[in-house]
């Protein structure tokens, strides 16, 4: 005879064990609505954010004041840095937003003058660009500093002749027409063209990813040609002289990127 074992009974639950399942269901439900509402809230923004007109709005502002430099910081648009043709400091500041407006800011600090283009911190992320961009044009009187930075957006110069440093996350550097007394020129990712009617100092050229060009007058100035590299080739041709006997020091530090230094044409 083959003993059967008795079928076991589940203990019956106890009160605190149907209080914690209940309690389970309640946050689990909560979390669950408070999901779905934060969801309903974001869609709600984005839909009125892409459905609100896109606006804009031009200044711009002259300056007779000394001026020593300039210190310009965009978070998303173009940064164009010029020559005056009288002596004096123009400021031209184009803003275009959908929803909350950005509002510029622009100081002194002693002679120099600084200007910031924040755009805020938005729930939206910016799909089609629109959302906020500040574009700054100025035009620097003779000698001024140049200093500008732009974390999305291209920065152009032409004709400045004072110190250049200038720097920009996503986006292209060009100069022309420069006879700056010293340039540093950064981008992480983007391609960087200078082109100097003269030179009168060194130039320095950091980029992540990007080709990288240099372009100098046929006038008899010798370089130092420093290039360092991870992926990328080099074309240089112009006249060289290692160490101190050049009169000045190009160097150029890209991770991937080619370089090119050469007489204009």
């Amino acid at each position: 005879m083959i003993d059967t074992p008795e079928k076991q009974t589940p203990a019956p639950e106890t009160e605190t064990q149907r209080t914690a399942r209940t309690v389970w269901w309640i946050v689990g439900a909560a979390c669950t609505g408070l999901v779905l509402l934060a969801a309903v809230a974001f869609a709600g923004v984005w839909i009125w954010s892409t459905a609100s007109p896109v606006k804009s709005e031009n200044r711009s502002e002259t300056y007779t004041e000394t001026t020593s430099g300039v210190d310009v910081t965009v978070e998303v648009g173009q940064i164009d840095l010029n020559a005056s043709a009288d002596g004096s400091l123009v400021v031209d500041t184009e803003t275009r937003w959908r929803g909350e407006e950005p509002k510029p800011e622009e100081s002194w600090n002693g002679d120099v003058f600084s200007a910031e283009g924040e755009c805020d911190e938005r729930l939206v992320v910016f799909w089609d660009g629109d959302d906020c961009e500040v574009n700054y044009t100025l035009a620097l009187p003779s000698g001024a500093a140049a200093e500008a930075e732009s974390s999305v957006g291209n920065i152009e110069m032409d004709g400045l002749d004072g110190a250049i440093d200038v720097e920009t996350s996503v986006g292209d550097i060009e100069g022309e027409n420069l006879r700056a007394t010293e340039t540093r020129a950064e981008s992480s990712v983007g391609s960087i063209r200078l082109e100097f009617a003269e030179v009168r100092g060194d130039i320095n050229v950091i980029t992540s990813t990007g080709s990288v060009e240099i372009i100098v007058p046929d006038d008899g100035t010798t370089y130092d040609v420093v290039f360092e590299s991870g992926v990328g080739t080099e074309d240089i041709d112009i006249a060289t002289d290692p160490g101190s006997r050049a009169d000045y020091v190009i160097s150029v530090d890209t991770s991937v990127g080619d370089l090119t230094v050469r007489y204009a044409d």
